[in-house]
């Protein structure tokens, strides 16, 4: 990976550090200025969907710049509105501000992921293991700083500072920004992408119709349904089992809703979320080995497993701490093999981006699109379905989205020449020597993997 990667890479963990670091001491801060008047929830739901508007909105308006004005000044607006949101934060007094500081806090995740992943597409353009290796860290690091660091960093900046934090809180975002600007080497778009690009005066609306109909294209369409199913049932699951964990709504014949202490509960997500970075590590590494729909597949049956699982343990769990041990390593396999599905769609969606060079970002910025409808779309389902039945309830929700994302995941796989552009790719024969050896080669040991002179030779 040369240096342009690497300093991304980098930019994207301290701006979802920061990002994270901010959504956390939000909350503390909503609760401090809604203290036994009882408005926190509903606060914190009206905040919520500003930012995931702005994201969903934005998204699609900043692929269409970064292809058009070039994807590293769309990468510097991110830290740079998450930089005065988290600004105004610490001097807002008022709802009505908070709600703004939000709306510019899905600015800067806007911004930031169509224009990133715009940029690691055209990198990896012809170096497939290359791309499957950069996905899986992109991923990798997004969900560290998202789920592990920054949430830990919140806590302990709010408890040591209080409202100041948040502008300590403004140099992670300078940071984040000095990467992007002195450590990323503008992207030169393709021939093809300057001589298809439209003209400068061109308005936005005709840049949006068009937009609409790369996202309403074929290869689109057979790709989106599986991943925004995905994204729903991890949604549903990250915005209500932590509620139903905590005991809130009770059912003595659940046993996973008998209340769990707040503690158990983060270091639990800490421990998902180091399971699922390592899964997403190990197939980035193998990733060129298996078509995209294979991973997939394999990510949508680890799905059934894990749901098959949990509701043992919801039923059976306090029967025994010996069959509780083993249902747990059951739910521990099942997260690290479906952790394969997001680097395997991310990788599908650059492959979608092959036959779009002049819209690159717009297409890669699908991404945020998918992941804020797959989202809302759980959060809905979800708190239905938590009102219903509790854990239950979710599993049962789970098994109907999953019936969607493998209907059209069959569909997908069936068709999937038409999103590569030629025959894909047959599974690799992968021995699990194989994998130790690309192991070894990335983290340092065995023989030297390849120099970035030999990968821009090779592309």
């Amino acid at each position: 990976m040369n240096r342009s990667i690497v300093s991304m890479l980098l930019a994207t963990f301290v701006l979802r550090v920061s990002t994270a670091i901010t959504g956390v001491m939000l909350v503390f801060l909503i609760d401090q200025m809604t203290r036994n008047r009882g408005t926190g929830p509903g606060a914190i739901s009206l905040l919520t969907g500003g930012f995931y508007t702005t994201e969903l909105t934005g998204a699609i308006v900043f692929g269409i710049l970064a292809d058009r004005y070039g994807r590293k000044v769309i990468m510097l607006l991110g830290p740079v509105f998450g930089g005065v949101a988290v600004f105004m934060t610490g001097l807002a007094t008022q709802m009505p501000v908070l709600f703004v500081t939000r709306l510019l806090e899905g600015g800067s995740t806007a911004a930031s992921v169509p224009s990133t992943l715009g940029f690691i597409a055209a990198e990896t353009d012809d170096n497939e293991k290359l791309r499957g290796r950069v996905v899986s860290l992109f991923e990798f690091v997004s969900l560290g700083g998202m789920l592990a660091v920054g949430p830990a960093l919140g806590g302990v900046l709010w408890d040591a500072f209080g409202r100041a934090a948040f502008f300590l809180n403004c140099f992670s975002y300078l940071i984040a920004l000095a990467l992007y600007a002195y450590g990323v080497s503008e992207v030169p778009r393709d021939r093809q992408a300057v001589t298809a690009a439209p003209a400068s005066t061109e308005r936005m609306p005709g840049e949006l119709s068009r937009y609409w109909r790369i996202a309403t294209s074929r290869k689109v369409l057979l790709f989106a349904p599986t991943w925004l199913a995905i994204n729903a049932i991890l949604g549903l699951w990250a915005l209500q089992s932590p509620l139903l964990l905590r005991g809130n709504i009770r059912d003595p014949g659940q046993f996973l809703m008998q209340g769990v202490s707040a503690t158990t509960i983060g270091l639990g997500e800490a421990v998902l979320a180091v399971i699922f970075g390592s899964g997403l590590l190990f197939w980035g590494l193998v990733y060129s080995r298996f078509r995209p729909t294979t991973m997939l597949l394999m990510g949508v049956a680890a799905f059934v497993v894990m749901a098959v699982d949990v509701l043992a343990i919801n039923h059976l769990g306090g029967t025994s701490v010996a069959l509780l041990g083993a249902l747990a390593g059951v739910a521990v396999v099942a997260l690290f093999v479906l952790s394969g599905a997001t680097p395997a769609a991310l990788g599908l969606l650059a492959d979608v981006s092959e036959g779009f060079e002049a819209d690159r970002s717009a297409i890669m910025g699908l991404y945020s699109v998918f992941l804020g409808l797959g989202q809302v779309v759980g959060a809905g389902v979800g708190a239905v379905a938590a009102s219903w039945k509790g854990i239950d309830g979710l599993i049962v929700a789970t098994a109907f989205l999953l019936a969607i994302g493998l209907a059209a995941l069959v569909n997908l796989r069936a068709h999937e020449g038409a999103i590569l552009g030629a025959a894909p790719r047959r599974d690799a024969q992968t021995s699990v020597g194989d994998v130790i050896r690309d192991t070894l080669t990335v983290t340092g040991g065995g023989r030297p993997g390849p120099s970035d002179a030999s990968i821009k030779e090779e592309r």
